[in-house]
């Protein structure tokens, strides 16, 4: 989290006056009432002393309540011999849960030919996830959305006029219900009542039919029920409306404070209900049904509150699209997750976790409104494998949700009324009897927020009044935070802290609670005094009080620890990090063994030890031992890959041909597929224009100034195609047939020596060396040529860092369309290892495409300026090479 300052005085000034803006910080909880918990009636709890049970406020596992952590990752998305890792760097970052679409037309794409292989093994990839150590939530459609095309509805059943899709139409369900029970087939034996790890089933999404959603959605549940669905959770995505199934399905929300597709030209997003504590769930017309006022504090109605806040799709990056090229800052992640928290979810879905490529068909590529192969998200995994810049922040959260959800999970939220007034700070209490946790934002996305200069917060609680800090101090516009108070820190009573908590470790019976000092707030701490002997301190002051250790002015570090002997000789430690320290902090179980870690290296880990995954030779890891932080230095033999690099002319395949005597030149193309034309052009070059002609059908072109150009899209046919110039003279002809298809292969026809005069003899080859430099301005096209020597295979993957500047870059690998860019500023990241092995004698194809203007109606971040992407270009081609380092900690 990072600070932005901005000048506030006249604010600062308001705040030392006004007793309206001071009471914003008090809030009484003295006489609040929780919801009564009444648990739901879903599915098959699982074994006996791991059953999980939803009630109307939390999950259950084995009677414990969670927050779990749920990371969307599409399986049809990824070469499968990269889902493990994907699936090991999840859980490292702490995901409990891995939710994946089930998309239809990925399955079958033409009627009756469905398939499970290669990228569509979902058992493989659901058994893959019971190995790591991760649940299920499958979420199957029909309808997924998932930025495809038809939202994951076979073209074939879209098209199909005697049906209305997404609806109770007889046959509609009659082909559903064929889907439903092919995917029975291959997750059976997969579901948690079967030990396996399917938890949880998501039936349609996003589905807004007024009038129809009840009873769609029971039906599809009745149906999937009785083909065998059995799972302890049954949900579906709550968007734009009221109603639904209650007591049948528990709705899930989502939370995109960068949402492209609300947004148009160059505006900045507007400013969304989301970025204020609120208990809006859904969009920002929702009613107030679940909201009551104490006082001046806002809670829930037991009366309505039937459902626990779950979430399926918090945006922690940002999708693509066209029109809007936003790069999302890691601050973003960190305050929608903060937000969603202080508001009372209790299930923290993200939307994407894992990013992926779309794969191409045999007659489409699949997507609807991003770029045709990448769904980067700029997720926290990326798609390529490397962490996204957002990670660091997610993965904090996402930590403190496992080690604190048993306490946070029961704690209802609390909203002073005062957040109504968007001005000022917002701040929310999460309560469970006497403890609990205070959350606070001061940050809006792309906007500034002034300063809050003599903040203190006052929480009154049955039988005490708690205040913290001591000492009032500023919050920072650019600040968020969560503080926990009145918290069991094994067995020592916490009282509260101003840093944040992210995690605990166990370490032979010595209980460690890790914080991080951020935002220019001082940390302190009170620890109650009761069950405590001594408390010691390293980079900190320790005051004895009446009933309390005071603990401040500390110098926030890894060396900086507060030691709690209790009175029975056991010792608590609480250590508190820098915040950046804490963007390097990572945790995880090897065996029985937990351990907690600083490295600014990826990491997963598995039951032999922890892997250290970086780009660099050298990496470092800080192992926390006994109370300290052990550094162990590492190194690899480097290794140094280049790039070659070479801009292609166009027709660069092309050879200049000539008949004798003038006759006029052909040539006979075969076109197979099963798809279609997407785009195709002629460009040739010749002493004057030529007549042009495919299938008989003669061809515009345009004067480009070195050659010309013609689109001929609509003049390609599906099988034998005829090319013919009229007459070119002595000087002869070079030319070249580009072909796009649908689904995303692209071919070439180039002039040569088999070619053959209109009288069907040879035509002649000539030696020269007049060709085209360049494309035409005219064109924004940019075509390379780029070389990767091959190399052995490893487990470590290279990748090609690519940067260009432009509108959109696509690469092609064996004809086809293997990755693509919308260009946003960022490099572009291409794994060389999940396009196949590339060799001097397989170069890789990109075309770039740059903007037709620079006043095009597109949303760039500010460091970008558009007139530099109206001739596209290459700058640099990078190969970095990933490391992996393992350490056995068995």
């Amino acid at each position: 989290m990072k600070i932005r300052k901005i000048q506030a005085a006249a604010l600062a000034f308001a705040l030392t006056v006004s007793p309206f803006l001071q009471a914003q910080y008090k809030m009484d909880l003295r006489k609040v009432v929780p919801p009564e918990i009444n648990y739901l009636k879903m599915g098959h709890p699982g074994p006996a002393g791991q059953e999980i049970r939803i009630n109307n406020l939390y999950l259950e596992e084995g009677g414990v309540a969670k927050v779990p952590v749920m990371g969307e990752f599409h399986y049809a998305r990824m070469n499968p011999e990269y889902w493990k890792d994907a699936l090991l760097k999840m859980k490292a970052s702490g995901v409990n849960i891995v939710s994946t679409y089930c998309l239809w037309s990925l399955h079958e794409e033409r009627e009756g030919e469905l398939s499970w292989e290669g990228h569509l093994n979902l058992r493989r990839f659901i058994e893959l996830c019971k190995e790591v150590g991760l649940k299920v939530h499958l979420r199957v459609g029909p309808y997924c959305n998932a930025e495809i095309r038809n939202g994951g509805l076979p073209d074939w059943l879209v098209g199909n006029r005697m049906l209305e899709t997404r609806s109770n139409h007889p046959l509609y369900l009659a082909y559903v219900e064929r889907w439903y029970q092919a995917l029975y087939q291959q997750v059976k034996g997969l579901f948690y009542k079967d030990n396996g790890p399917i938890v949880a089933l998501q039936l349609e999404n996003e589905y807004v039919k007024r009038g129809q959603i009840i009873p769609h959605l029971t039906t599809l549940k009745k149906m999937a029920v009785g083909i065998g669905f059995d799972v302890p959770l049954y949900t579906m995505t709550h968007w734009m409306d009221s109603e639904y199934p209650k007591g049948e399905i528990v709705p899930y929300a989502g939370f995109y404070i960068e949402a492209p597709w609300t947004t148009s030209g160059k505006n900045e997003m507007p400013v969304s209900n989301f970025e204020f504590f609120t208990y809006n769930r859904l969009s920002d017309n929702i009613g107030t049904d679940i909201i009551k006022i104490e006082g001046e504090v806002e809670s829930l109605s037991g009366e309505n509150n039937d459902s626990p806040f779950f979430t399926c799709e918090v945006g922690v990056g940002s999708t693509t699209f066209y029109h809007r090229r936003a790069v999302v800052p890691e601050e973003m992640a960190g305050e929608n997750i903060n937000l969603r928290l202080g508001c009372g979810v209790n299930l923290m879905g993200y939307y994407m976790y894992t990013g992926g490529s779309n794969p191409t068909g045999k007659v489409n590529t699949f997507q609807s409104s991003g770029p045709r192969i990448s769904y980067d998200y700029q997720a926290p995994v990326r798609e390529t494998g490397t962490l996204g810049t957002v990670m660091q922040e997610v993965r904090k959260y996402n930590y403190f949700m496992n080690d604190f959800g048993a306490a946070l999970a029961p704690a209802v939220a609390y909203l002073p009324r005062s957040n109504q007034d968007r001005q000022n700070l917002q701040w929310a209490v999460r309560l469970n009897g006497n403890s609990g946790f205070l959350f606070c934002s001061n940050y809006l996305y792309r906007r500034e927020r002034q300063d809050f200069r003599g903040v203190r917060f006052s929480v009154e609680l049955p039988g005490e009044m708690l205040v913290m800090p001591r000492k009032k101090v500023k919050v920072s516009g650019g600040t968020y935070f969560l503080w926990p108070f009145n918290q069991n820190m094994g067995g020592v009573l916490l009282k509260y802290a101003t840093a944040q908590p992210v995690c605990s470790l166990n370490e032979n019976g010595v209980m460690n609670y890790f914080f991080f000092e951020d935002d220019g707030i001082p940390a302190e701490f009170l620890v109650d005094a009761q069950n405590v002997q001594d408390v010691k301190v390293k980079s900190a002051k320790c005051r004895k009080e009446k009933n309390a250790y005071f603990i401040d002015q500390i110098a926030a570090g890894k060396d900086c620890r507060i030691e709690i002997v209790k009175k029975d000789g056991s010792v608590v430690r609480l250590i508190t990090l820098t915040e950046e320290e804490s963007d390097r902090i990572w945790k995880g179980r090897i065996g029985e063994k937990q351990f907690v870690a600083l490295t600014a290296s990826s990491l997963i880990y598995d039951s032999e030890g922890i892997t250290l995954i970086d780009n660099n030779p050298q990496a470092q890891i800080e192992l926390f031992d006994q109370g300290i932080f052990e550094k162990k230095d590492f190194s690899a033999e480097p290794v140094k890959i280049q790039a070659r690099v070479r801009a292609l002319e166009p027709m660069s395949g092309s050879r200049w041909i000539a008949s004798a005597g003038g006759e006029g030149i052909k040539r006979h193309f075969m076109l197979r597929s099963f798809s279609a034309v997407e785009k195709a052009w002629v460009r040739y070059a010749a002493a004057d224009s030529l007549t042009v002609r495919l299938n008989q059908k003669e061809i515009t072109c345009r004067n480009m100034g070195d050659y010309f150009l013609g689109e001929i899209t609509s003049a390609v046919a599906e099988g034998e195609n005829l090319v013919e110039f009229d007459a070119p003279e002595q000087k002869g002809v070079l030319a070249e047939f580009e072909i796009l298809m649908q689904n995303g292969e692209r071919m070439v026809w180039n002039t040569d020596g088999t070619w053959i005069t209109r009288q069907n003899r040879p035509v002649q080859c000539l030696d020269r060396g007049d060709r085209p430099k360049e494309y035409a301005a005219g064109e924004h096209l940019a075509l390379y040529e780029v070389e990767v020597p091959s190399r052995n295979i490893t487990p470590e993957e290279t990748r090609m860092y690519v940067h260009y500047k432009g509108d959109v870059a696509e690469l092609y690998h064996n004809r086809m369309l293997s990755a693509d860019s919308y260009y946003d500023g960022t490099p572009w990241i291409v794994s060389l290892d999940r396009l196949g092995q590339t060799s001097d004698t397989d170069p890789l194809i990109i075309r770039i495409h740059g903007l037709e203007s620079a006043d095009a109606p597109i949303y760039f971040e500010k460091q970008v300026n558009p007139a530099e992407c109206v001739v596209p270009k290459i700058d640099s081609v990078e190969v970095k090479q990933e490391y992996r380092i393992h350490l056995n900690l068995k």
